[in-house]
């Protein structure tokens, strides 16, 4: 199922202040707060879809194999692997019944289509200890998208053009749907990069955070769209703009720019915002003026739960929160931290006031991966994700703009 997405370019506002420096994340030595690749890393790290080396370091920059990255992309996408996927590349190491890496992962990755082999003269052959190079890395991120990836119209010009029969055909379309978004480091282009340079662990990490946006019940990575779209779904239902403290477009922006910061999708988030407000509309125990968009702390009748003093804060509560739930470790983000709520007042700090620490000592709950799992921890009943995910999942992402 394939479809046309409309270009709508819009400028990136910020509006957020600067926040602390922090030396280290996810605790590797080498990827500190201002590497490039830092909210992807710490992202799939804290989901156990890639580790460090016993030094404590990542080693972003080092590259990746093929056996490696048809794992990470495994787990990344929530694919089942068990030892009943038997590996049928001969040079794959066979981990016996006590693991599953690497033939069973290789395995699942091939069953799924994500991964293909060469021929070999006694039977295919898959060449694990080969590092990936950035063009078989796309195709094998692109094959791994759950929602159909739209195709992109005849004038669309990629960066790398035709350079190879298959993977230039998955590397345009790759581009178009924004899933190659920030695999060039900053101050470079894609353009400038080799399609058949060795891949890096931190591209790894950058392109599975992306792929991860396709996920139709995943909670983390990179929202394809920009905030006109989260605005466009919005305004949709014909309910006006919503009885929020900020314009809607503004509001929109937030989401985006605190949900990269989390690791966490702006259009779950938004779509989480709309099912608690009712579209800005309220109506149940929270008002409007607590600028409470995600029903933090409302219990019940009575209890109409937290205060913030600006809508920022209501979205930095809301993702601190979900993090809460999603991540076992804070987050590396300054806000990912309890705040109180004050008996005379809205909340004035950056932070959560639910942000507890776990039944058995862990900073965080860290039991929540899928939209779904929130159902009977965020809010009581059994479709209170698959209500969330239905709006998320209407919200069109803009093609096109990377």
């Amino acid at each position: 199922m394939l479809g046309a997405c409309v270009a709508v370019v819009a400028a990136a506002v910020f509006l957020v202040q600067p926040q602390p420096v922090l030396a280290a994340t996810s605790g590797f030595t080498d990827v500190g707060s201002s590497h490039p690749y830092r909210v992807q890393i710490e992202t799939l790290a804290q989901l156990g879809i890639i580790a460090g080396y016993a030094d404590g370091t990542f080693r972003p920059d080092a590259s990746v194999t093929r056996q490696q990255f048809a794992k990470m992309v495994v787990e990344a996408m929530r694919i089942a692997v068990s030892e009943s996927d038997v590996c049928a590349f001969g040079d794959v190491k066979r981990s016996g019944p006590n693991g599953l890496y690497p033939d069973n992962y290789v395995a699942a990755a091939a069953r799924e289509g994500i991964a293909t082999g060469y021929v070999g003269s006694s039977g295919p052959l898959f060449r694990p200890d080969a590092p990936i190079t950035l063009a078989q890395l796309i195709t094998m991120g692109a094959r791994a998208a759950i929602r159909p990836l739209y195709v992109p119209p005849a004038s669309y010009r990629s960066a790398w053009g035709d350079f190879d029969p298959s993977h230039g055909v998955v590397a345009r379309v790759a581009q178009y749907n924004g899933l190659l978004r920030e695999i060039a480091l900053p101050g470079t282009t894609l353009k400038s990069l080799s399609p058949w340079q060795n891949a890096t662990r931190g591209q790894a990490a950058a392109l599975l955070f992306n792929i991860m946006g396709t996920d139709p019940g995943g909670l983390n990575g990179r929202f394809l769209g920009d905030s006109t779209d989260l605005v466009r779904y919005f305004r949709s239902a014909g309910l006006g703009d919503g009885k929020f403290s900020v314009p809607l477009e503004t509001l929109a922006k937030l989401y985006v720019i605190y949900g990269k910061r989390y690791g966490i999708r702006a259009d779950m988030a938004w779509a989480q915002m709309i099912h608690e407000t009712g579209y800005g509309q309220y109506g149940g125990l929270v008002s409007p003026a607590q600028n409470n968009m995600a029903g933090i702390g409302a219990t019940g009748p009575g209890v109409p739960g937290n205060s913030f003093a600006t809508a920022e804060l209501g979205v930095i509560a809301q993702y601190a929160h979900l993090s809460w739930y999603i991540y076992p470790e804070h987050f590396s983000e300054p806000s990912c931290v309890m705040v109180t709520q004050p008996a005379d007042g809205p909340i004035t700090t950056p932070g959560d006031p639910r942000h507890f620490s776990g039944s058995d000592g862990s900073p965080h709950k860290g039991n929540v991966r899928t939209v779904y799992d929130l159902s009977a921890k965020w809010a009581v009943g059994t479709d209170y994700g698959t209500n969330v995910q239905k709006k998320a999942a209407a919200i069109v992402p803009t093609c096109g703009l990377w």
